[in-house]
């Protein structure tokens, strides 16, 4: 009888020590062992709840709009460079492309975009949420926003700087979304 105390004792107390350092349990005024809920928020958190105005998902991708597809290939054929070592919001060469009215080769430009904060935590919550795949869960990376309009000739006061499309990466795990809104909804592209 005794052994049996002892043996129920130890596991009592090596469960409630597993579960104080899980965090899963916590001890209630009258001693005994209450469990609690896991947080509503947390890095680790899967709830499949895309926050407002985030469309998608790993598994239902969003294709961009068809005048978003030349500059999101430009983009990925230069292997996606970023605020690192292009700086911020500057005009970037493009590839050269055949104008089909006058046959000729002309120069395409692009405006590079920057870094993209994230203020309003979108993103980091759409992540977190396991939407883009278990492995962008707790992502504590930059992003960077690029422009998708490609322009041909060179910079002049009758080229636009920016319009509202565009596409933010996260840099580390590749993860795309593309906006046509100017950030007002985000559509998850899929990883990039």
């Amino acid at each position: 009888m005794r052994n049996t105390t002892q043996r129920t004792r130890r596991a009592i107390a090596l469960g409630l020590a597993a579960a104080a350092l899980g965090g899963g349990l916590t001890l209630g005024s009258s001693g005994a062992a209450v469990a609690q809920p896991i947080p509503p928020s947390g890095p680790n958190q899967s709830n499949n709840n895309p926050p407002a105005g985030v469309f998608g998902s790993q598994a239902q991708h969003q294709p961009a709009p068809h005048d978003m597809t030349r500059g999101i290939g430009y983009w990925y054929d230069q292997q996606w460079p970023n605020w690192h070592n292009i700086g911020d919001r500057q005009w970037f060469p493009g590839h050269p492309v055949r104008d089909a009215r006058t046959g000729q080769t002309v120069q395409t430009i692009i405006y590079t975009g920057g870094r993209y904060q994230d203020y309003d935590g979108r993103l980091r919550a759409f992540m977190n949420a396991g939407l883009a795949g278990t492995s962008s869960i707790g992502y504590r990376g930059t992003f960077q926003e690029y422009n998708t309009t490609v322009y041909t000739g060179t910079q002049n006061s009758n080229v636009p700087r920016r319009d509202a499309r565009r596409i933010v990466r996260a840099l580390t795990t590749g993860d795309v979304w593309w906006t046509n809104d100017h950030y007002s909804t985000f559509h998850y592209l899929g990883r990039l």
